[in-house]
């Protein structure tokens, strides 16, 4: 926001009229009356000549609107109060030192473009000048197409940006034709004189320049896909499309000040309402932007309440970068009204836009580039699209496989006890084989050793002690000789019995897994009839087979298709089975 403070007109000093406004020297400060103060970003005293207040203020601005960026210069104030004269749109302006900021706008453009042509830039400017007058949009370039007509309407395009249809965009050859075309929109422009201001504006103004620029220094080469390279051509390198609002409002009046009757008053009434609708907006927009954390909710912004805001709603609140010229009287008769747009002034201040760079939508390398974004995006789609169906699956099987897991995890288990009991039973057997073998040879020992008594014969002996002791021995060697062949048929008889029981063990053992081999067997019978049918609904209720069945369901039919991982050979089974299956099993 910038504030411009007019001279004293010779009138004032002839009523002897006095300066209410005071600048603070050094900053960009004001006080009007005894002790309201306040800053702007620029602050223009009287003496401050139109050179200096572009260079200062509108200057970055232009700079800005050469890069790419959309600008706006909005100039509000009293009626009388230098709008006009400061934006340059009148008639009386001839002299090189008394040029506002459009002339000078339009010089510093044109030469800018020159010199950026001679290193490879081309660019294309178009210039529109409208006027609304009464709540109506008159084209200034082209007045007599609105004679029987709508003439120009406001029109909101998918991007959520303001399109004047309707409007004659008169193309500018060189800076000359830009000049020609402003003199002849201020011609046709509604004036009219007042007690306040002998040429005063009865309607705003709103003066455009569009330029689109293409850089061919960043040309790259493009193929329409012929194989012999043939074809190829130059791609121009991306656009960028920019505008620039010159937008000079019509004063604020009372009616009892400039006298104004007739249609002069309901020109006014217009103007003020037009004001008070822009009023508004700005207030709301500064409270969304200027920290009033406060609210607990966004307030409404009535752009629709006018034209004027439906015109200004890119510049106010879009993408856009907008400079604010308030221009004031000094003269204490006219201190309310100064103060009004003071005030009107800083709550513009509190407005913060969010700029960027106008790329053209439509020139090709834009295209390419938009083209290869999108493809990335959709690949990526479809890659989590993927994923999404492959962890629904796993989750769906993962409940009834846990189920499954377990019960191989038991069945693993007691085998393993088993294999363990057979080792001890068949460690136990061999023991007692080892210890009938040597219960054989000592009772063969000893059979031989009762027949053959060494060092003394039967004959030898008396007979009465010889049939005496011979008869005790041969009792005591035919008792023992039977005690232990009957062990050892007890020892036979209960290794056959073990041996019996353990074959009866692993006999069953087998038989239980043979029993769950088949119900396994039985179970993915039925897994596979289930797959086929699901594959079958699947395939009439047009889903892609492909994408529900793994990349390694061709090289084991049946297994992970049906939801059931097979390990390869040597390695311990796995199975996951679905829910029903699971439920039988």
């Amino acid at each position: 926001v910038a504030l411009r403070i007019r001279p004293l007109s010779p009138q004032e000093h002839l009523n002897g009229e006095t300066e209410c406004v005071t600048q603070l020297p050094g900053v960009p400060q004001i006080v009007i009356g005894a002790d309201r103060a306040f800053t702007f970003d620029h602050v223009f005293a009287s003496e401050v000549g139109q050179e200096q207040m572009y260079d200062d203020s509108i200057k970055p601005l232009v700079t800005q609107f050469l890069q790419g960026y959309n600008a706006t210069v909005l100039a509000y104030g009293q009626t009388g109060s230098g709008k006009t004269f400061s934006m340059g749109t009148g008639l009386t302006q001839t002299e090189a030192e008394a040029q506002g900021v459009v002339p000078q706008a339009i010089s510093e453009i044109w030469s800018h473009l020159e010199k950026r042509a001679q290193g490879g830039l081309t660019y294309s400017i178009d210039v529109s000048f409208l006027e609304l007058y009464n709540e109506d949009l008159i084209d200034l370039l082209n007045p007599r197409a609105a004679v029987g007509s709508r003439g120009p309407t406001i029109r909101e395009d998918s991007r959520g940006n303001m399109v004047l249809v309707g409007v004659e965009r008169m193309a500018a050859q060189k800076q000359s034709d830009i000049l020609e075309y402003l003199h002849q929109g201020a011609l046709s422009r509604t004036t009219a004189s007042t007690d306040m201001n002998r040429t005063s504006s009865r309607s705003h103004a709103i003066f455009t320049i569009h330029l689109r620029q293409q850089d061919r220094r960043s040309s790259t080469l493009y193929s329409n896909g012929d194989a012999a390279g043939e074809n190829v051509g130059m791609d121009g390198g991306p656009s960028i499309v920019s505008k620039i609002h010159f937008v000079d409002l019509a004063g604020s009046e009372r009616i009892k000040r400039t006298g104004a009757a007739g249609d002069r008053a309901k020109e006014g009434i217009s103007i003020n309402a037009g004001l008070l609708a822009l009023g508004n907006v700005i207030s709301a927009l500064g409270s969304v932007t200027g920290g009033d954390r406060s609210a607990r909710r966004t307030p409404h912004v009535p752009y629709r309440d006018s034209k004027l805001t439906r015109l200004l709603q890119d510049s106010l609140g879009g993408n856009s970068q907008t400079l604010m010229l308030a221009c004031i009287s000094p003269s204490s008769k006219n201190s309310p009204e100064s103060l009004n747009t003071i005030r009107y002034a800083n709550r513009a201040r509190n407005i913060r836009n969010r700029v960027a760079v106008n790329f053209d939508k439509n020139s090709s390398a834009e295209l390419s580039i938009l083209k290869t974004e999108v493809a990335r995006l959709r690949g990526e789609l479809s890659k989590h699209k993927l994923q999404r169906r492959q962890s629904a699956a796993a989750l769906s099987d993962s409940s009834d496989s846990a189920v499954l897991v377990r019960e191989v995890e038991q069945l693993r288990q007691r085998n393993t006890d088993l294999v363990q009991r057979l080792n001890i039973a068949q460690r136990r057997v061999m023991e007692l084989e080892n210890d009938r073998d040597a219960l054989r040879e000592q009772v063969a020992g000893m059979g031989g050793s009762v027949h053959s008594t060494p060092g003394l014969s039967a004959g030898q002996l008396p007979a009465e002690e010889s049939a005496a002791s011979t008869r005790p021995n041969s009792l005591f060697a035919e008792s023992d000789v039977l005690s232990r062949s009957n062990v050892l048929e007890t020892i036979d008889r209960e290794l056959a019995e073990q041996a019996s029981r353990h074959e009866n063990q692993i006999g069953s053992v087998r038989r239980h897994y043979e029993s769950k081999l088949e119900l396994v067997q039985e179970t993915l019978g039925i897994v596979q009839k289930e797959r086929d049918v699901a594959l079958q609904r699947l395939a009439n209720a047009g889903t892609p087979v492909s994408a529900r069945t793994p990349s390694n369901a061709s090289s084991q039919p049946g297994s992970r298709a049906m939801g059931i991982e097979v390990q390869p050979a040597g390695t311990p089974t796995r199975l996951r089975i679905p829910s029903r299956a699971g439920k039988a099993l």
